[in-house]
């Protein structure tokens, strides 16, 4: 089991022009072996790291880094294909499900919003639905189900033992798909960096992520991230850059319904992901676990204060009241 060390590691880097300080957080990783026995000293860590950075990884789940790597060929291929035929695949009247391009709004410090606009997503239910729509050029299914399904079920464990679901909570996720995202975040050659982040800051609304480390690629070769790029989490006042480039793990966050369901005993991750310069892309799967939609919750946490849960602690919200109100504060929707 990887020890998490007590202090964050201080870089430097030049970004817009000017000097800024880069805090890197130092990831606690326990070891699937250790997780997968039930070693206390691995479980204490691992709801420790998701209490007070609301992320963690586990290394070494069987079969995981082939899959990652055939996924994120199939993307690389995929996003490859003419626009046209990608839109193909979008959405039609039904949210989330195919190729989608440009549909999230964030809110700036200055009260400001930006849309994502070099963020492209593919979603799918896992495990496959009806409702999914997978692309004729090329096998982008099979990849997406494998991996997604692999990461639903160890979203799963770990859920269990954290008491997020199961007695404990009366939730039960039974035949609840989860939502797969693969993610293509665009090369920028723009240099005005009026918006430096491909994601903007933003909380995952559901109640537990599962995540890949992201690849990227310039001008068709795989290179190292960049220093100015990948995933920042949010801890205490300060955005901390995760150093996180080991197909070996898979990476977990907390969402604000699970915050909600545990009562602040493990803490939503606030998070963006900030553009690297030039011909640089970036490729990433994510994996949603949703509460059921007619789960209703007596919340005591701090994030009952949200008007999408009603503001008041204690009261009963369902998780389809959670879902709806945050789409409709969050997506910008075609006219």
């Amino acid at each position: 089991m990887r020890r998490s060390l007590k202090f964050f590691v201080l870089l430097a880097f030049i970004f817009c022009g000017k000097g800024v300080a880069l805090e890197v957080l130092d990831l606690t990783v326990i070891s699937y072996d250790d997780f997968s026995r039930g070693d206390s000293i691995a479980l204490e860590k691992l709801e420790q790291a998701l209490y007070t950075q609301g992320i963690v990884g586990i290394r070494g789940v069987p079969s995981y880094r082939e899959k990652v790597l055939t996924l994120i060929e199939t993307a690389r291929e995929f996003s490859a294909l003419p626009e046209e035929v990608k839109e193909a695949y979008a959405p039609q009247s039904e949210m989330f499900l195919g190729y989608e391009r440009g549909k999230e709004k964030f809110q700036r410090p200055d009260g400001t919003w930006v849309i994502d606009d070099l963020k492209v997503s593919y979603y799918g239910l896992v495990p496959d639905r009806p409702q999914n729509k997978w692309p004729t050029e090329l096998d982008l299914k099979g990849p997406f189900l494998e991996l997604g399904q692999l990461m639903a079920e160890m979203g799963e464990e770990i859920m269990l033992k954290l008491g997020m679901i199961g007695v404990s909570t009366g939730i039960y996720l039974d035949e609840t798909p989860r939502l797969g995202r693969m993610l293509y975040y665009c090369k920028d050659r723009r240099t005005d960096y009026e918006n430096p982040l491909w994601c903007g800051d933003h909380f995952d609304h559901s109640m537990f992520t599962a995540l890949v480390p992201a690849f990227y690629f310039e001008n068709g070769k795989q290179v190292p991230e960049p220093p100015e790029a990948g995933l920042f989490v949010k801890v205490g006042k300060a955005f901390k850059k995760v150093i996180a480039n080991d197909p070996e793990v898979m990476l977990f966050q907390v969402g604000e319904f699970g915050q909600l369901v545990m009562n602040d005993k493990i803490r939503a991750t606030e998070h963006r992901v900030q553009k690297a310069a030039g011909n640089v892309e970036r490729y990433a799967m994510a994996l949603f676990t949703d509460a059921p939609m007619e789960a209703v919750i007596h919340s005591t946490s701090q994030l009952t204060k949200d008007s999408r849960y009603g503001g008041v602690a204690g009261a009963p919200c369902s998780y389809r009241e959670w879902n709806d109100r945050t789409f409709e504060r969050y997506i910008v929707r075609d006219e």
